[in-house]
């Protein structure tokens, strides 16, 4: 008879357990359904309220980022070249969620740590580029000091690989999702809109995320991604140089607005516009960017892409590209616009940048 009450025991146990298995994985079902409902709402919230819907939610020239190929419309298409680049330069870019809302960032840097007899060890730095705006502080040295006095505050995340649905925003397998950021520089100086920052974070270098139902080392990766990146960027350069492919001033911007999946915007940059505030060491220019891709809220800090313009390295200390700023809103810079370009109806600017020149 106790033999009996035992092996009784022991099934009530294992049926126990597995209730609470299965209790377990319902809760967090229903908690990632209700943080997908609630942010599928914030989006569309945001859509509604956009001031430039009309003009930017169906323009031909943003398209989902798993859906860009080389024809834009009947009347603009893209070098397969680019194309090709573009889709590597996704693969870098992030969404930024900070307690100020989302914008979007971009992977500069990927450094290795080394341990204490100078070899690789188990944690690597990923460094971003933004804007600093996108954390709600204006656009002065006041802001930035703010900014770092009150950086803990905003609690900066950014998700990568949130490229297909909303849905996949919360499954951190497939979107890794990157914390404990600390804001490593800044661009300023008197005078100067440059609106730029770099931040950035440790992760393990055996962190891995899942693509296609298949396990990848995610520092491996990233570093095989921006490696493409560099090359790339640099054939196309040369391709452009020497008249192999043609640029027709095209700009190319990856970012999350609204705070949904990946999009690219693809537009005219306006040469005649272009800001060149400052050279430095005789060899570097800074500089900003106008242009005409649709751009919406979110895609703050997006990397902004001007086949053949000759960046000046991939350090934040010596060089970096441009991050997507805002729309112009001077009404003197929109008056020049005008007199260079009279059939402008659109106008964005980038952070300051730096070049070779």
């Amino acid at each position: 008879m106790p033999r009996i009450n035992m092996d009784l025991i022991r099934i009530l146990w294992v049926k126990i357990e597995l209730l609470q298995t299965f209790i377990l994985w319902f809760l967090q079902y229903i908690g990632s359904k209700w943080k997908v409902r609630k942010l599928k709402k914030a989006i569309q919230r945001s859509e509604s309220e956009c001031p430039k819907k009309n003009e930017n939610h169906n323009n031909s020239h943003r398209k989902p980022f798993l859906e860009f190929k080389e024809k834009i419309d009947e009347n603009f298409s893209i070098a397969p070249e680019i194309v090709t680049f573009t889709k590597i330069m996704g693969k870098l870019t992030g969404i930024m969620v900070t307690t100020n809302g989302s914008d979007t960032c971009f992977l500069q840097k990927i450094r290795r740590l080394k341990n204490t007899v100078g070899e690789s060890g188990d944690r690597a730095v990923l460094t971003f580029t933004t804007v600093y705006h996108a954390f709600g502080v204006e656009d002065s040295l006041n802001g930035i000091f703010k900014l770092a006095r009150e950086w803990k505050k905003y609690k900066t995340e950014v998700i990568l690989f949130y490229d297909e649905k909303v849905d996949d925003f919360y499954m951190e397998k497939k979107c890794p999702h990157l914390k404990e950021f600390r804001l490593l520089d800044t661009d300023k100086e008197e005078g100067i809109q440059n609106d730029w920052c770099a931040i950035e974070c440790e992760v393990n270098c055996d962190s891995v995320y899942e693509t296609n139902g298949v396990e990848r080392n995610l520092v491996n990766a990233l570093e095989h991604y921006l490696e493409d990146y560099k090359r790339k960027q640099k054939e196309i350069y040369e391709s452009i140089k020497n008249n192999t492919i043609s640029n027709d001033n095209l700009v190319v911007i990856i970012g999350h607005p609204h705070g949904g999946p990946k999009q690219v915007s693809v537009g005219r940059h306006y040469p005649l516009l272009k800001d060149e505030p400052k050279k430095v060491r005789s060899s570097q220019l800074w500089c900003r960017y106008y242009y005409d891709a649709p751009t919406c809220i979110g895609n703050s800090g997006s990397p902004v892409f001007i086949p053949g313009q000759p960046i000046a390295g991939f350090g934040f200390w010596f060089g970096h590209q441009h991050n997507h700023k805002s729309d112009v809103t001077s009404t003197s810079r929109w008056a020049r616009a005008k007199r260079i370009y009279p059939d402008i109806k659109c106008l964005g600017m980038s952070s300051i940048g730096v070049e070779q020149c």
